[in-house]
């Protein structure tokens, strides 16, 4: 085949690192192929390369404005920079100049998927595969929808086949499969009992006798002693320290890797499943939890875990932080589809922000200096507020900071800089904040479906009494009176 012909082959198999060069050369032979460049700008993007990907975006416009690949390809780099306004508008161009436009059916999937709505998803990522079935990229997304007795077989011939797309699949897959069959044919963390409205108390926990580190929940283990575990948005599930998980007498299931905050990158742990837990006066059945080898998770020695709100998914979730209060009340009961819902916005949230999911966490559109649109992270587990330094770096210079030491999980950061002003608008809120800390917030192991622009930490979400619907996607701030 040669020249183009391999080109594009590599890049259709998403084997992205080896497609750059293969298509930089058919680009010099043949500069006004769109198809080519489109596939250059989607390659750049998915290997994470932002500077050759923004130049080759602003050159691709240039050259070829009416190109529905090419505003695909650019929906793609604004997406993945979490620029969502712009990425919707560039993939609805796209398939309203070429409505079999696989790249830009598969770019609105992944964004109504981030928007919670699931359902609308499922049907445009099954329709990207239908235009396109031979884009291994969709096809990897495409195979989550298949129903679990043909799942395992497919995918095992297409990971052997395609594994630069992904990372440790076998030992995940062992791990589900351990986790499977402890639960049995029960629902991990099924409520015992009838749902109801409940209030949790926070309690302060502390990093040394006088800094606070955050709200916390009492949590017991099989009716063991009380763990205290930071409330962290930025969390997902429950995370434990090995000691914690050893000490209540559980078994290690599996293997897994975990990161976080910081330059070591990724943390060794295992999962392990218990009989019952207690939050407050909630009693769950099958507890799954997470955890790390060690006795601390990153610099935190003074708590046992973190556990994120979405283990409450099921309940409307606000938080008064100025009176330690954690109220949930139930959401309406809905049966379990196999399409999935799309977003429902209730009458009593009509002036809910929506957010945006990136896994089990939640991030708002954020503006920064009336400039740079992107996505910031809820974390109540964050002591400060961040902005990535690619971000930051759209609208301010940044000045390097060592004296400011900043870990999480992975560790310590090594580069941190700051900038002198940062003015974030979110919801309908705006906030000046002098020296913010910024370094890079994804240099985690996994390519991310969007770039983390920020971090909104508990000093700025401590401001409000925050309620999050899980369910939806949608959050509220009302500004708490001291």
């Amino acid at each position: 085949m040669g020249g183009s012909g391999d080109a594009l082959a590599t890049y259709k198999q998403a084997n992205y690192k080896a497609a750059i060069p293969l298509l930089k050369a058919a680009i010099a032979a043949d500069g006004k192929n769109p198809l080519l460049h489109a596939a250059l700008l989607s390659s750049l993007t998915y290997e994470g390369m932002v500077d050759e990907a923004s130049d080759e975006a602003d050159a691709d416009e240039a050259a070829f404005p009416q190109s529905p690949d090419i505003l695909a390809a650019r929906g793609e780099f604004a997406y993945y920079m979490a620029d969502m306004a712009t990425a919707q508008i560039l993939f609805r161009q796209a398939t309203k100049l070429k409505e079999d436009s696989a790249r830009g059916t598969f770019g609105l999937a992944r964004m109504y998927r981030a928007a919670s709505y699931h359902r609308t998803a499922r049907l445009f990522f099954l329709k990207a595969h239908d235009l396109d079935p031979d884009d291994a990229l969709i096809t990897k997304y495409w195979m989550r929808y298949l129903p679990d007795e043909k799942r395992g077989d497919f995918a095992k011939g297409f990971v052997s086949t395609h594994p630069w797309l992904f990372r440790n699949y076998e030992l995940d897959a062992d791990t589900r499969t351990q986790i499977k069959n402890a639960l049995g044919k029960s629902k991990a963390f099924e409520l015992d009992g009838t749902p109801s409205d409940v209030n949790l108390h926070l309690i302060d926990l502390l990093d040394g006798p006088r800094r606070y580190r955050g709200p916390g929940l009492e949590v017991s283990i099989n009716g063991g002693h009380k763990l205290s575990l930071l409330v962290d948005t930025g969390a997902g599930g429950i995370l434990l320290t090995q000691k914690a998980i050893d000490k209540a007498g559980l078994n290690h299931l599996g293997e897994i890797e975990t990161y976080g905050i910081g330059d070591d990158g990724t943390k060794q742990g295992f999962m392990s499943v218990a009989g019952s837990c207690e939050i407050g006066s909630l009693k769950f059945k099958n507890c799954v939890f997470h955890a790390l080898e060690g006795k601390r998770i990153g610099r935190d020695a003074s708590i046992d875990g973190l556990i994120g709100p979405d283990v409450f998914a099921d309940y409307l979730i606000y938080f008064d932080f100025q009176r330690h209060s954690m109220k949930l009340t139930p959401l309406y009961k809905r049966a379990d589809v196999p399409q999935g819902y799309d977003r429902e916005i209730p009458a009593d949230e009509k002036d809910f922000t929506p957010a945006f999911r990136l896994g089990d966490h939640l991030l708002v559109t954020t503006k920064m200096n009336d400039q740079s649109s992107g996505l910031f992270l809820l974390d109540t587990g964050a002591s400060l507020s961040f902005v990535d330094s690619t971000f930051a770096g759209l609208s301010e210079k940044l000045r390097r900071d060592d004296t400011m030491r900043v870990g999480g999980v992975s560790g310590e950061v090594k580069k941190v800089f700051e900038v002198d002003k940062a003015t974030l608008q979110f919801s309908h809120f705006r906030q000046t904040n002098l020296g913010m800390t910024v370094f890079d917030l994804n240099n985690g192991p996994e390519h991310p479906e969007f770039r983390m622009s920020g971090v909104l930490g508990l000093p700025v979400l401590a401001l409000f009494h925050l309620t999050i619907d899980y369910r939806n996607g949608l959050v509220k701030f009302e500004r708490a009176i001291p």
